[in-house]
């Protein structure tokens, strides 16, 4: 029986010993949930305190530094309108006195000018030149609704008149096939001795070569029959232009010239609409005194809409 008795009180040990780490894990337990109720007010005020520093904050640094300095707005620059020179006609008769003259107006207007010398005006310039952005275009470059040269497309009376643009380019036969083909372009001379074959583009050229269209752009073109003939200012129009100025017949040089710094002097100096420097400078000026012809302007207002 010894045995049985010790068994029993080894038994009655481990069942204190049970008894007691229970009785801990429950003091633990309680000592930690006693706990909850201050680590929640101590939270809460912790966010009271972020709450209120935040409020608080601002105001202390306006009532000691003063109101905060404001940042200051960016407002874009917008970019000055840009407006082309183009001096196809100091390839044979210079002139830098009214080239000068008509960028000053130009740029004193607030115009952004690019100007292109004689060497540059070349086919491929005018397929690119609506690509460029330009508000305004000036033109001195000559012009022509005439055939020169009449063996290559049968009779004068079937070949459309134009007007061409003339190049500073040489004609060469091989070159272009199928622009001339297609009439787009033509060998052509200005009307002195001695005059080389040029490269002029005409209407075709300007609907179906160009690339890009002119932001209601105004186009202003110095030369001979610029609008002689409507075909070549309606495509201008069909491209974009607002207004397409030239001249109605043959115009000598100088009396284009006077006549086309008036026009810029009224659209910039006085703000005339296009429309009303031409009218003005046909007053001031008048006809030119040898040919007869005048200054003369196209618009969609004439024409009633694209010809397209």
């Amino acid at each position: 029986m010894p045995p049985l008795r010790g068994g029993i009180h080894t038994l009655a040990v481990g069942s204190v010993t049970t008894d007691n780490r229970e009785r801990d894990r429950h003091s633990r337990w309680g000592s930690i949930w006693s706990l909850l109720p201050w680590l929640g007010w101590l939270v809460g005020g912790f966010l009271i305190l972020a709450l209120v520093s935040k409020l608080l904050v601002p105001q202390m640094e306006h009532l000691f530094l003063g109101p905060p300095t404001p940042t200051p707005t960016v407002t874009p620059t917008p970019s000055p309108p840009k407006a082309a020179i183009v001096d196809q006609t100091g390839f044979s008769f210079p002139g830098p006195e009214f080239i000068s003259q008509a960028r000053g107006y130009l740029e004193d207007s607030g115009y952004e000018v690019d100007l292109y010398p004689p060497k540059e005006v070349t086919v491929e310039f005018f397929s690119t030149l609506p690509k460029k952005g330009y508000r305004l275009i000036l033109l001195e470059t000559h012009a022509t609704s005439e055939v020169v040269l009449e063996g290559q497309r049968g009779h004068a009376s079937d070949v459309p008149p134009g007007p061409f643009l003339f190049t500073t380019e040489r004609y060469e036969k091989q070159r272009y096939l199928r622009l001339q083909m297609e009439d787009q372009i033509r060998a052509s001379k200005l009307f002195y001795e001695d005059s080389p074959l040029l490269f002029a583009v005409g209407p075709k050229f300007i609907r179906s070569s160009m690339r890009d269209f002119f932001p209601n752009t105004v186009v202003i073109i110095g030369g001979c029959q610029s609008l002689a003939f409507p075909d070549l200012a309606r495509a201008f129009l069909d491209r974009g232009a607002s207004v397409v100025i030239g001249w109605n017949g043959m115009v000598d040089l100088s009396h284009n010239n006077e006549a086309i710094l008036h026009l810029l002097r009224s659209m910039t100096v006085e703000g005339l609409s296009p429309q009303e420097a031409v009218e003005e400078a046909r007053e001031e000026i008048g006809p030119d005194p040898e040919y007869g012809s005048s200054l003369m302007s196209l618009s969609w207002s004439d024409t009633g809409g694209p010809s397209r």
